[in-house]
């Protein structure tokens, strides 16, 4: 039985890697490789890695399927290991905050995020922590599909490294002291 699911949203393949949509695979990557974990396939549909996490048993997912199919990992991963939805949190890109900020949250609305859609939709509640990482949006721009799929440029990479690296700061403090706290000490 593990502690906590930290699961990371984005879209598989080379053609995705560096995007904009794949904020939530850059900041679990590189928890993983920063606690010293290892990716292994998961039987649903997904990479997962088992690692310790401020002293807790932390399973982290990545799903292999595109955003919009996002839940049916997210959920399998949390059954598997015995996680309350309270428990899991997902990690993923937000259009409508600024490039580099993050946010924290208990709950809430999708947003029109696709992914996180899909996750209610699975987990059966909106009851279940996330951590938004910003990555802006073109002023005036209506349909942001083709800017959260376009890849950061060398500019937006340094912003988004620093947010990568906050984010794995929020995720300790959140394992270790809840989404409270969590989010007093790492929101904006």
């Amino acid at each position: 039985m593990y502690d906590k699911v930290i699961v990371g949203l984005g879209n598989p393949g080379l053609k995705y890697e560096l995007t904009r949509h794949n904020a939530g695979f850059m900041v679990v990557d590189n928890l993983v490789e920063d606690t010293g974990g290892s990716w292994q396939s998961a039987r649903w549909d997904g990479l997962m890695a088992r690692i310790d996490l401020s002293g807790l048993r932390v399973a982290v997912g990545k799903p292999a399927t595109y955003m919009n199919l996002s839940g049916r990992f997210v959920s399998g991963l949390s059954r598997y290991f015995k996680v309350a939805p309270e428990d899991v949190l997902a990690v993923y890109d937000d259009v409508d905050l600024p490039l580099g900020t993050l946010k924290l949250a208990r709950g809430g609305g999708t947003a029109g995020h696709k992914g996180v859609k899909s996750i209610i939709e699975e987990l059966g509640t909106r009851d279940f922590p996330r951590l938004r990482v910003g990555i802006g949006k073109p002023a005036g721009a209506r349909d942001v599909s083709g800017y959260v799929l376009g890849r950061f440029s060398d500019a937006e990479l340094k912003d988004i490294s620093l947010a990568v690296e906050d984010a794995l700061l929020a995720l300790h403090t959140w394992t270790a002291e809840g989404i409270e706290t969590a989010m007093n000490k790492h929101n904006g």
